[in-house]
């Protein structure tokens, strides 16, 4: 079976392409973060991408975990990114087996209603994982999605030490367990060796050397590693590796495995 990880950019208006990557590779498991579920109509089209992904057929079952609901983000009092209306940022679940198990589980702030990123490139804002148990055929696997703290250069700091020893501590080594997600943390720091300690990581067995894009934006730059897939002993790994597709600011995670 196969599972596609990405994130898909809050900034970029892709819904459709994002739609097309995953008709096209059809993966039995999709997990997607920064996916924008718009709760009023009058929200704009670029963030509702959560209303059209759980349309997608193939997908039967899904769920989603909200960080944050807002009507925009705002900088030193002022709008600089419009909603139009309040919209939910979290993480995205599209599954062809059944989730029979579901949390949404927070370790760096609670869900909140303003959104104000005058002071993100220090704090940050709130974090959880989405933690799912899926139904395989009668046996249990479990996914860990993770969107990690956002800190600069991507060298991690005692928040996403912490934020590693919660994920551990989620974890499931009776079971088949995937982790998986952006982190936005280098190969070599801290945070993930300590997951490194107790999983196997797929970006290091399979030498990849990015899973973004080039670009810089001025908050994140490009071609580095920063999305991983984590697995325990469990988890049997035919073939895993990074597609080279630009629907995003990140690039697809393809990992084919059994349970």
């Amino acid at each position: 079976m196969k599972l596609l990880n990405l994130n898909i950019g809050i900034k970029l208006d892709n819904t459709g392409e994002v739609i097309e990557l995953l008709e096209k590779e059809n993966a039995d498991i999709c997990t997607l973060q920064e996916v924008m579920n718009g709760v009023d109509e009058s929200c704009f089209e670029m963030y509702k991408s959560r209303n059209k992904l759980i349309k997608i057929k193939n997908y039967k079952f899904n769920e989603f975990t909200p960080l944050f609901i807002a009507k925009g983000v705002s900088k030193n009092g002022i709008i600089t990114r419009d909603f139009g209306g309040n919209a939910e940022q979290g993480s995205l679940i599209l599954s062809k087996y059944n989730i029979k198990y579901h949390a949404n589980q927070f370790y760096y702030n609670e869900y909140r209603y303003e959104y104000d990123a005058t002071e993100f490139r220090e704090k940050d804002w709130c974090r959880s994982i989405q933690n799912a148990i899926l139904d395989i055929n009668g046996k249990e696997l479990q996914i860990i999605n993770v969107h990690g703290i956002w800190n600069k250069d991507k060298v991690g700091d005692e928040r996403t030490i912490a934020q590693s020893e919660f994920i551990l501590s989620k974890i499931r080594y009776d079971i088949p367990c995937i982790v998986l997600g952006d982190f936005n943390l280098l190969p070599n720091t801290k945070s993930i060796k300590l997951i490194n300690d107790k999983m196997n990581n797929l970006i290091d067995e399979y030498n990849v050397k990015t899973t973004r894009p080039t670009f810089d934006d001025g908050l994140d730059k490009g071609d580095l590693v920063c999305d991983y897939i984590f697995v325990n002993d469990k988890v049997k790994v035919n073939d895993f590796k990074v597609l080279g597709n630009n629907s995003s600011d990140h690039l697809p995670l393809l990992l084919d495995f059994e349970v």
